[in-house]
């Protein structure tokens, strides 16, 4: 037994000493260089540099200097200072490679595209090689490896990657990397690695929305993973990732994911401060202005095709722990938990800002194709000009917009049709709701979107008043279209123009009532005013105008104080809007006045009205002197002058309707004359014919009709 292993003893240092022979002798740097280098280039069909190799049974295969040039042969694509390969030669006779150590040190890769879109290494490993061949030589690696292989360590340090946009459209970036990781095979169709790594990103400069220049961000990796060569599936048994201060793991599988991937995968997140995601996040856009708290954590599973997003399924729970958002003058808050079961998400959660806050509960289903969204949102009181601020930001930010130069030959468009395959509804609900002074009670509104129509249903209730308004959106057509209708009851206007036309605060105030109907359509200002059309008939009682410029400009044309505020007991009409004209055909009347304006005031503020004004006995002494006053004074002593209102509502333009003046003065002087002549008659019939004597011819008297029209329009407001 002893002389036997003697003899394998033997053997085997007979064996070593032969290897030692051959790789001194016949395995020569040279020979492997010749070997590697033409073998690699025309694999990578690139020119390939080598320096020095060295070769031992014990320290394995080192090459110094091995570079993969560009396509022009100058530059660089791939550069390593040093590859090391450590591998056991024995096993080889076996087909199996045990690679006890592969390092590189200091490898860089440099890619870029060129101002046509080209990548630099595009052109790498092309052959003009038939169509047949190529679905051969695919097939052929679905098998897995022709041989056994075992990767005890990878280890790549200082590793340097650089990228390059000539287009000037994607990043440019340069980071560093460390790895070390470890690939295992069997039997060439099973791989298993695991291992660590370290990149960090240098620099990397974005150019949209806006030029941004982001420096040392820290990313670690950490995994372990099972590939399955042939059936193509991926089995995670760890993926802990961690970006500067945010951490997350992975767990599952990905299964065909060359041809159809099916996940089935659990992400763990876990509570994390949101001020580090906005810290991370801010590295990659300008959120200067906005400020995180609280807490987020994530637990979810996730299976399904990602070619069919239908069959997908999530699991799981995602909590917000008094998650703050703080942007200029807003702060929210946000508390709560978003559960997941399959194919539906249900969300409870509380919202507060300020005074205000609200619950929001509903649920989410078809999560990933075709959403079908209900949610409803309840508040006790809410207090609506505490939320100004988020309109004030929205209109800043659409001025701004407004302000960017465009060519002169640029054309407004309307906005694009909407085309969401998601449906949604429910209903809010506030209690109390506070407005510029404006307090609406049980207020309801009732929301639902399908095949892009919105459709809003409110209703409500303002001091001992009421209203209901129907609104329909329709979202899928190029500018959009819309209809409302609705009732307000016993609503007081002044808190109705003091909340939403403050330049009319403190002008008109009354008892309001109104229906009406709206039709409309376009986003752009010119064509919402002339696709509006609008009928509506109002009431107004105990109503008053005051403050406002109609009022001011009447009082001094007809020199009456009392008029800079009109008051008036009832007032009702008909609106009528067309091609951005509204026609107006109402009836205002008071113990002291009363008038009926008639005919347009467009919705660019022009206005064109032609009214009686009738004056009580008092106030008609006031206007006009005594002269005229007969002319337009009826029976009970009421004066009327019809009047025309030109201009615009905040400058009006008040003339006299001479036509229709003088036509009542004639009208007046005929009675007069007629009454006067009937009166003459009768008395010449019940006198005596007088005696007949010799009669002079006296001058034709001036007839005083005809004087009082040629004087009437300098002299009517004296």
């Amino acid at each position: 037994m002893k002389k036997i292993l003697s003899i394998t003893a033997a053997a085997i240092l007979i064996i070593i000493i032969v290897l030692f022979v051959l790789i001194k002798f016949y395995v020569t740097p040279e020979r492997i260089k010749e070997f590697v280098v033409s073998t690699a280039e025309k694999s990578v069909n690139r020119k390939i540099n080598i320096g020095e190799i060295n070769i031992s049974l014990l320290t394995g295969i080192g090459i110094k200097e091995f570079a993969i040039k560009e396509a022009d042969e100058k530059a660089d694509f791939i550069r390593c200072n040093e590859f090391i390969l450590k591998f056991k030669l024995l096993p080889l006779i076996s087909k199996r490679v045990i690679v006890d150590e592969l390092r590189l040190v200091s490898p860089d890769i440099r890619i870029s595209r060129n101002k046509k879109g080209k990548y630099n290494f595009e052109d790498i490993g092309k052959k003009e090689v038939p169509d047949k061949a190529v679905e051969e030589k695919e097939g052929e690696t679905d098998k897995g490896l022709p041989i056994s292989l075992l990767l005890n360590k990878i280890s790549i340090s200082d590793a340097k990657f650089s990228f390059k946009d000539l287009m000037k459209e994607l990043p440019d970036l340069r980071s560093s990397a460390d790895i070390d990781i470890s690939i295992k095979s069997v039997d060439g169709s099973e791989l298993f690695t695991e291992g660590n790594i370290d990149i960090k990103i240098d620099e990397a400069v974005l150019r949209k929305p806006q030029k941004k220049h982001i420096r040392n961000i820290s990313s670690k990796l950490s995994y372990a993973v099972n590939v399955n060569l042939e059936s193509n599936d991926l089995f995670i048994d760890k993926v802990d990732i961690k970006i500067q201060k945010t951490a997350a793991s992975i767990k599952g599988s990905v299964r065909k994911f060359k041809t159809s991937p099916e996940v089935d995968l659990a992400v763990n997140l876990p509570k994390t401060k949101t001020a580090e995601i906005m810290e991370l996040a801010a590295l990659f856009a300008d959120l200067k202005d906005i400020k995180l708290s609280g807490h987020f954590a994530a637990d979810l599973k996730v299976k399904g095709l990602l070619k069919k997003p239908e069959s997908m399924k999530a699991k799981g729970n995602i909590s917000l722990d008094k998650l703050g958002i703080s942007y200029n003058k807003i702060n929210a808050l946000l508390d709560g938990r978003i559960k997941l079961n399959e194919k539906t998400m249900n969300v409870d959660m509380t919202g507060s800002s300020g005074k205000n806050s609200a619950r929001i509960k509903g649920s989410v289903s078809s999560l990933f194709k075709n959403q079908n969204i209900k949610l409803n949102v309840y508040s006790k009181k809410l207090f609506i000009d505490e939320l100004e601020p988020v309109l004030q930001i929205t209109e800043k930010h659409s001025s701004e917009k407004t302000k960017t130069p465009v060519s002169s030959t640029a054309k407004e468009v309307e906005a694009d049709p909407v085309n969401l395959k998601l449906t949604a509804s429910g209903e809010v609900k506030v209690d109390t709701a506070f407005y510029k002074g404006m307090v609406m009670n049980n207020f309801r509104m009732k929301y639902s979107f399908k095949n892009n129509k919105l459709k809003l249903t409110e209703a409500g209730k303002t001091g001992k008043g009421k209203f209901n308004i129907k609104t329909l959106m329709d979202l899928a057509k190029r500018g959009y279209t819309y209809s409302m209708s609705g009732n307000v009851d016993s609503l007081h206007i002044e808190e109705i123009v003091n909340a939403f036309f403050p330049k009319a605060k403190d002008t008109v105030f009354g008892i309001f009532t109104s229906d009406f109907k709206l039709n409309g359509a376009g986003t752009l200002s010119k064509n919402m005013k002339k696709n509006l059309i609008v009928d509506g008939g109002f009431n107004i009682r105990d109503g008053k105008i005051s403050n406002a410029e109609l009022a001011r400009k009447l009082s001094l044309f007809v020199n009456v104080r009392e008029l800079e505020t009109i008051e008036f007991t009832k007032a009702e009409g008909a609106v009528k809007i067309r091609n951005g004209v509204a026609r107006l055909d109402s009836i205002f009347t008071s113990d002291n006045i009363a008038m009926d304006p008639k005919g347009n005031i467009g919705l660019d503020e022009t206005i064109d009205l032609a009214f009686d004004l009738k004056l009580s006995p008092r106030l008609t002494d006031k206007a006009m002197s005594s002269k005229i006053s007969q002319y337009i004074r009826d029976r009970g002593g009421w004066g009327t002058v019809p009047l025309l209102v030109t201009g615009t509502l905040s400058n009006p333009k008040y003339t006299v309707d001479v036509a229709k003046v003088g036509k009542k003065v004639i009208e007046k002087e005929v009675n007069k004359f007629l009454e006067k002549l009937l009166n003459k008659d009768r008395d010449e019939k019940r006198q005596p014919p007088p005696e007949k004597e010799t009669q002079t011819q006296e001058p034709e008297p001036v007839n005083p009709l005809e004087d009082l029209i040629k004087q009437l329009p300098g002299q009517l407001f004296k």
